[in-house]
């Protein structure tokens, strides 16, 4: 797998939300999840586009540590989507990063970053977790999206 000139971050989404009991939600494009995630795991996950290098995550206004973030895997570009994990030949354009908030069941996550190189911008997205009984059960959680969904 190729590594592209570092190119600054230009997009981020907090990509999906999971839990014991609702399973993976997509949500892109949400602030808000519309699944009921209790239970005793709670994960969130994040595709961030370009490179950045100070991940800072929290949960409830609560700084996460590092240690956290237990995974953080490159993505390509394949056709006109993101995908991942990449295969040999192809460049690294972002990574998703997730997160292991198990504890919580439901608040505020917000997760930032800084690119590594010029303009050294700084972004930030955050999604509101739900924790309450409806009836629109699970989504299960694609391996690509389109980048023009984005």
């Amino acid at each position: 797998m190729a590594r592209a000139s570092a190119p600054p971050l230009s997009s981020m989404w907090v990509y999906a939300v999971g839990s014991t009991d609702c399973g993976w939600e997509s949500t892109v494009g949400m602030t808000t999840t519309a699944c009921d995630h209790g239970g005793e795991q709670l994960r969130t996950a994040v595709l961030e586009i370009g490179y950045g290098y100070n991940h800072i995550a929290w949960m409830n206004g609560g700084l996460l540590p590092s240690s956290t973030m237990y995974s953080s895997t490159p993505v390509c570009v394949t056709g006109s989507n993101y995908t991942w994990p990449c295969t040999a030949g192809q460049t690294v354009v972002g990574f998703l990063n997730e997160y292991n908030v198990d504890g919580h069941q439901n608040g505020l996550f917000k997760y930032q970053n800084t690119s590594t190189n010029s303009p050294w911008n700084t972004m930030s997205v955050q999604i509101s977790i739900l924790w309450f009984i409806n009836d629109v059960g699970q989504t299960f959680w694609p391996f690509y999206i389109s980048k023009y969904e984005c």
